[in-house]
């Protein structure tokens, strides 16, 4: 159940809110965790429900045992929890594409495996992975209420898409009463209205122009067409993550939660580096705090580092999915990350006005060019694409490509970026 369809937005939203805010302060965690579990099982269905309700047992009884326990036993029960977490996360999301490639190298058939994929495994998995990590270091403490740990894991703002939370980003909340503040939920309510904007108005009628290019077919498209498709889908994929993030961060504020902001601003960076620091924040910094750093960070030599951050891309891009163009997604863009190390600071660190814009624009391209991987269903087809965007020969005119309303939701778009 998406945060912009009507069921949502007239039955489920006004019942949850009247429900939570009529009811005793000190119950409002059992709402938000029952009402969140309903959110998930009426978007999701039972069989998904049922393995969210799984790892939230887990994950709570393994926080548990490992704030309890002493020396090797700690260790023990923390690689237990992480291979359950991690062990579902390949089972529903990887296991069938590893069959699959399997059975083309050796010849097997394996389409007798079919499981269903758990909406949002992907993101409350990581969540999982960060509690019992931290729990384990020091960085927090395991909660002792499976009642106030499920609100955790389980809220609906953020459960299906992110950001993904770390217990101390809302323990100080968790754990207070939560008036009613209307100051809050206005606030709330305003970045909410801000975001379905986004993912409607503009994210919604941005999804139509790769549409239209795959029925005009990708190997006939005018370069202006294709640049066209690009920028389209570039800024699709930004304001459909970034307006559902700011219709998580509303929600969560009027439930009287503060979560942190996922994107900031990212096609104005002025480096590759800077890019993802801005895209995904939550993510950015799982994968430097729960891999990135444990491999060594950049505390073991120039090369060392680039191999870590090869491994961290490479890993990043299986995690959005099973499949070869998001493994050369990741790579592509663990490639320009290292290659930028290389750079003269002065490359890096444009002076003047001027300079600053050419690096933003130049940055802009470049992370524009790497989208058409992650889109592209095919290698050949990113492949084609390219070679349609660097050509000047037009093969189809631009009027049959999109229609005048498309072509003001990308100037919009483009000029909402700022």
């Amino acid at each position: 159940m998406s945060f912009s369809t009507l069921p949502f937005l007239f039955y489920f939203l006004p019942a949850f809110l009247a429900v939570y805010y009529i009811v005793p302060a000190r119950f409002r965690n059992a709402v938000l965790a029952l009402g969140s579990l309903l959110f998930y099982w009426l978007g999701a269905g039972t069989g998904a429900l049922l393995v969210l309700v799984a790892l939230i047992l887990v994950n709570f009884a393994a926080g548990r045992l490992i704030e309890d326990a002493h020396g090797d036993e700690r260790r023990a029960w923390l690689i237990l929890a992480l291979a359950c977490d991690v062990g579902s996360l390949f089972y529903f999301k990887y296991m069938g594409w590893f069959l699959e490639n399997l059975g083309r190298l050796t010849n097997t058939d394996f389409s007798f495996f079919r499981v269903a994929l758990p909406l949002g495994v992907s993101f409350y998995v990581f969540q999982s992975i960060a509690y019992v990590a931290d729990v384990y270091r020091g960085d927090a403490e395991a909660e002792r209420s499976l009642l106030d740990y499920a609100a955790f894991q389980a809220m609906f703002p953020q459960l299906v898409m992110g950001p993904i939370l770390r217990l101390r980003d809302v323990s100080a909340e968790l754990h207070t009463k939560r008036p009613f503040s209307r100051a809050a939920v206005e606030s709330g309510f305003s970045l909410f209205v801000v975001g379905l904007g986004c993912k409607v108005v503009l994210a919604d009628q941005l999804a139509s122009l790769w549409t239209a290019l795959e029925r005009i077919g990708f190997a006939y498209l005018s370069a202006p067409l294709a640049w066209f498709g690009a920028v389209g889908y570039s800024l699709q994929l930004y304001y459909d993550f970034a307006g559902y993030s700011l219709m998580a961060m509303g929600l969560a504020r009027m439930l009287g939660f503060v979560i942190p902001r996922n994107f900031d601003l990212p096609y104005c960076s002025r480096s590759i580096s800077e890019f993802w620091r801005r895209w995904h924040i939550t993510l950015g910094i799982w994968f430097r705090d729960y891999l990135y750093i444990p491999l060594g960070g950049s505390r073991k030599g120039l090369a060392r580092t680039c191999v870590n951050l090869m491994i961290v891309f490479l890993l990043s891009g299986l995690w959005h999915g099973a499949a070869m163009n998001y493994v050369a997604w990741g790579a592509a863009n663990g490639a320009l990350q290292v290659a930028e190390s290389f750079l003269p600071r002065r490359f890096n660190e444009p002076r003047g006005r001027l300079g600053r814009c050419a690096k933003a624009l130049l940055t802009f391209i470049v992370i524009d060019a790497t989208w058409l991987l992650f889109r592209a269903h095919a290698l050949s087809t990113a492949l084609h694409m390219a070679e349609r965007m660097v050509r000047c020969a037009a093969a189809a005119p631009m009027a049959t490509g999109f229609t005048f309303p498309q072509a003001l939701v990308l100037v919009v778009g483009l000029a909402a970026l700022g």
